[in-house]
């Protein structure tokens, strides 16, 4: 799964490398250029991994997810995860971009989705959107 994770990041960060037509894209976002989230299965039983990835303008110190919200296709919540340096959803220095993969062990054969909060900018003034995954199935 590391590798599937390792590879997905990758895949995530060409297409942010990607050029965009300045006409088809309206930047609603002092700070972030571009974001974006996808799920996954994990190794083990029940697990589903989310990937994401901000883009901003430039280096600014609050930059990553700060909210998680994790889904059963009944639309229950299952979880919230609240970003933070210390799990890793928030980078811990200035960064132009951040990545990160967040492993939630959930039911084996149960389908998720996330939606998650990303965010770059200053300590306090900065700015959020919001990114709905597709559903995976949890493996068994």
């Amino acid at each position: 799964m590391k590798k599937i994770s390792f590879i997905l990041a990758t895949v995530l960060s060409i297409l942010l490398l990607c050029p965009v037509d300045a006409h088809a894209q309206t930047r609603a976002s002092q700070y972030i250029l571009s974001n974006t989230a996808i799920i996954s299965q994990g190794d083990g039983s029940g697990e589903v991994v989310v990937n994401f990835t901000v883009q901003a303008i430039r280096s600014l110190p609050k930059i990553g997810a700060i909210k998680i919200d994790i889904y059963r296709t009944s639309g229950d919540r299952a979880v919230t995860i609240w970003g933070n340096a210390s799990n890793g959803l928030l980078s811990s220095k200035s960064a132009t971009r951040y990545s990160y993969s967040y492993t939630y062990k959930g039911i084996p054969t149960v389908s998720y989705y996330a939606v998650v909060t990303v965010c770059a900018g200053p300590s306090i003034n900065y700015d959020t959107r919001t990114v709905k995954t597709s559903v995976v199935q949890a493996p068994k």
